[in-house]
Order: C-alpha cells, then structure tokens, then sequence
C-alpha cells in the first residue's frame, strides 16, 4: 500500500526539520552501526575479553577501565554500544520531524533505540550471569532481529512515499520468504554450535565459562554437523533459487538481492569448512559470526524486493470462483 507523504502543520515547520536527505543519512547510519556491534561483540567473544570488566555498568568499580588488553576491548565495546545508540536515536526522533512527514517510517525507527537499549541491558545481564551461553545466544539473535527493523528503514527511505510494493510471481514470493525464514533457522543452529564451542569468552581471564553440554562429549560435534549440513542445503536451495529467478525474469533489484546472497552464502561455506578443519580458530569463527549478519540482511533485503505476489495471480482465485 502506497505512503502519501503529508505538508506539516505551519507551526510544526518552524520548528527543528530534517529534510528526507539527511533523514536517508540517518538510516544508512543505523544500519552500519547495528552491523558494527555484531562484529564487535563477537570479538569480545573471541578475545577471550567477555569478563574484561567482571562488574555491569561500570567497569572494576570504575567509569575509567584500568589499562588492561581484554578489560580495555570488554569496555570498548560498550563504548561501540553508545556510538549505536547515537543514530538509532536520530533515526527515531527524525522520523517524527522528517518533512515531508512520512508514517510507514515511524515503527522500524521507534525499534531501534528501543533494542538497543534492550541490548544494553542484555550485555550486562551477560556479564552478571558470567556469560552464560543462553544469555549470550539471545544477546547475539536480538542484533540480527534489530538488523530486520533496520533494513526495512532503508529500504523505505530509499523509495518514494507512493510507491508500490515490488509485485513478482507468487512462487518467486513464496520461495523467497520461505528461503530468509530458513536462513533465520540456519544462523540459530550456528549460535547453539557456537555456544557448545571453545570459545566462552572467558579465557583472555582465565574465567571458567559453563558450555552447551545437551550430548555430553559429541555435544560440539553434533551441532557443527547439524548446523553445517542445514547450511549447506540453505546454499543449494539459494543457487537453485537464483536460477530460477534469473529464468522467471525477476526485477533487477531482487536478482541483485540474490546474488550478493549467493555470494555471502559461498564465503560462508569456505569460512565454515576451514574453521572446522583447522579446530576452530578464534580469527576465522570472528569472520563466520559477523558475516552471518551481512548474510541475514541480505536476506531481508531480498525479501522486501520480492514484495507481493503479482496482481494478475492474486486476483485469479477470485475470477475462478466467478
């Protein structure tokens, strides 16, 4: 359904105002910096700096971190946590004060703040509870679920307020949905794996972190191989889907999609395969966590170039009732 764009109120444009330039600004900002704290989280993680600061919000009873290598990587982190906040923020209040105003901007704006502060508390909460690996996993998902929110915002403000949603074949549609909902499942496996790995985020500490433990000593290997063999099938079924679009004639901007997807999804089989067989190294698991967020907007982009099932399909039920 088309957004009309409404003239504000005389008063109202007087006012502080943010023109839909700088407002796109905003977007683009919050998006990198929510990809930005995944990359950097997962290094805290990796660095072994997750207990760098071992109290919540202030580190070793102080504002001012002691000049240690993991305390000072733990604090920076949450230091990346505030310079997120800062566009999410923007992006929420200029929502309200972009002119023309435009109101299919407003919930994934409003999301942004409201999850980083949920963010916030969940990396403390993750501290306190000595990074227990369900707190971490949840930490890890609600960044890619705020990737979701962010993505949409762009996508928005970078078409017309009247535009249509994009319209494509309804197995395309279909296939495409199906094919990020998958993709979710995928990198949920990847984080129980993770969580049953060697890599608690304590060692730079010397810090004893519980693990995963569901079955017993084949716990990790089970998990790689569960998670690596849905990944597999999830890059199969996105190159048989590129295929298929590239034959249906898809819009260029779904094709695109596609094929950045493909891509991602290729550098994430070779990152995969070579942690695995070189026993997980800490640098190479860095790359595969943070590029599974690159990977998931992808993925919601795509799903949002699909858009809808095309009018003429839509309508045919109906016509075969008549």
């Amino acid at each position: 359904m088309a957004v009309a764009e409404t003239a504000p109120p005389r008063r109202a444009r007087e006012r502080f105002t943010v023109t839909p330039e700088t407002y796109r600004w905003f977007a683009y900002a919050a998006l990198g910096t929510l990809t930005l704290i995944i990359f950097s989280g997962a290094a805290v993680r990796l660095t072994g700096s997750g207990l760098g600061c071992s109290n919540w919000p202030r580190c070793e009873d102080s504002f001012v971190p002691p000049l240690e290598t993991h305390t000072l990587i733990e604090f920076g982190n949450r230091l990346v946590t505030g310079v997120v906040g800062l566009p999410c923020i923007l992006a929420a209040v200029g929502a309200f004060r972009r002119r023309p105003f435009r109101r299919d901007l407003v919930v994934p704006a409003v999301l942004l703040p409201l999850g980083v502060l949920a963010q916030a508390i969940l990396g403390g909460l993750t501290v306190l509870l000595h990074l227990s690996w369900q707190v971490v996993i949840g930490h890890y998902l609600l960044s890619i679920v705020l990737l979701i929110a962010a993505v949409v915002l762009v996508w928005r403000v970078r078409r017309p307020a009247d535009a249509a949603r994009p319209e494509h074949p309804r197995g395309i549609v279909r296939a495409v949905r199906a094919l990020a909902v998958y993709g979710g499942y995928v990198i949920v496996a990847g984080t129980f794996a993770t969580a049953a790995g060697p890599h608690a985020g304590g060692a730079g500490t010397g810090d004893h972190v519980a693990r995963l433990d569901a079955f017993g000593a084949d716990t990790l290997r089970t998990l790689i191989h569960l998670h690596g063999h849905s990944a597999t099938a999830m890059g199969v079924a996105l190159v048989a889907l590129w295929l298929y679009a590239r034959r249906r004639g898809v819009s260029a901007q779904l094709q695109r999609a596609l094929t950045v997807a493909a891509l991602l999804m290729a550098a994430q089989g070779v990152l995969g395969l070579v942690q695995y067989h070189l026993a997980l190294p800490a640098e190479i698991v860095w790359a595969h966590a943070s590029l599974a967020a690159v990977l998931w907007s992808a993925l919601v982009w795509a799903v949002l170039a699909a858009g809808q099932a095309a009018a003429i399909e839509r309508s045919r039920p109906a016509a075969l009732a008549a």
